[in-house]
């Protein structure tokens, strides 16, 4: 997988930060978070259902910054990684790209790592756009029972780590050539249907899993734990507007998170998408999130 417009910023403490830029030069920056596993490269999965992402951000002019998280893709492990030591990996990143106010755009597992970046560093971030996240620790009461099949992944994080990393390191050696079957996958149609070719299937696996474990699973596998840890934020203290999409047909992201931000955020804006799912929301609204970006 090509990794255009590849960049490299060494951090104060000796680790690299991975990241690629998509868009404009001079376009609005928008920090981007991807999903778990993923990578710098998920927004190139856009490519495949859509017109060209470039297309779209010259349009609305806005540039993406999109990060690889420490130790997936091609960022520095580390050892004492948490929401709130990333979103200063990520203040440091702005100063290095002389960037005093962005957006943050992320989509899945980016929520807890955009909330926070937004709650430490409030005149960085003006606003937070979330595509069907996380929003919750899985540590609190009732969220991670309420989680579907992906909770068996999340679990092994936690739980039995060791297993967690020797499976990834096998099924991220290459692109997967046809989705799993959709009765083991859980998945609901509107998301089955979204990865049911060998192109889509392919691609969407070589901008997540591979390009996630590229240099090892280490890196993914801790993340996935994190979720189980404490958030390090108070939502209700976040001021910034939050836009937060989410599909009725989703059961990869339970509703949960996204009340939290309806019931909680003082600047909410729920979009609901009828039987739209967690793959599907992201490929048919892309654009609808663009456009918020660029009126805000």
């Amino acid at each position: 997988m090509p990794a255009l417009n590849q960049y490299f910023l060494t951090l104060i403490d000796g680790r690299k930060l991975s990241y690629a830029l998509y868009g404009p030069i001079n376009g609005k920056p928008v920090f981007y978070f991807h999903g778990t596993p993923s990578s710098r490269l998920e927004p190139l999965l856009l490519n495949v259902y859509v017109k060209s992402l470039e297309q779209s951000l010259q349009q609305y002019n806005i540039q993406l910054i999109a990060v690889d998280r420490p130790g997936i893709g091609l960022s520095t492990y580390n050892l004492h990684n948490s929401f709130s030591s990333f979103a200063g990996d990520v203040q440091q990143l702005a100063t290095h790209l002389h960037i005093s106010s962005a957006g943050v755009l992320g989509w899945s597992g980016a929520g807890p790592f955009a909330l926070s970046v937004a709650f430490h560093f409030p005149k960085l971030i003006t606003a937070i756009y979330l595509i069907t996240t996380f929003t919750k620790s899985f540590g609190e009461p009732a969220v991670f029972k309420v989680m579907h099949a992906n909770k068996y992944y999340f679990g092994t994080a936690k739980y039995a780590p060791w297993l967690l990393r020797a499976i990834m390191n096998i099924v991220s050696k290459k692109p997967a050539r046809k989705p799993m079957p959709k009765w083991l996958s859980g998945l609901p149609k509107v998301d089955y249907d979204c990865m049911n070719t060998p192109e889509c299937i392919q691609h969407l696996s070589a901008v997540t899993i591979c390009e996630s474990c590229i240099t090892g699973s280490r890196g993914s596998v801790q993340e996935a734990s994190l979720y189980f840890n404490p958030t390090g934020y108070d939502i209700a203290q976040i001021q910034q507007p939050i836009h937060f999409w989410w599909g009725t047909a989703d059961n990869v992201v339970p509703i949960i998170h996204a009340k939290a931000i309806a019931e909680h955020v003082p600047n909410a804006n729920i979009h609901y998408k009828q039987d739209e799912g967690h793959l599907s929301i992201y490929i048919h609204y892309f654009e609808e999130v663009l456009a918020a970006i660029a009126k805000q």
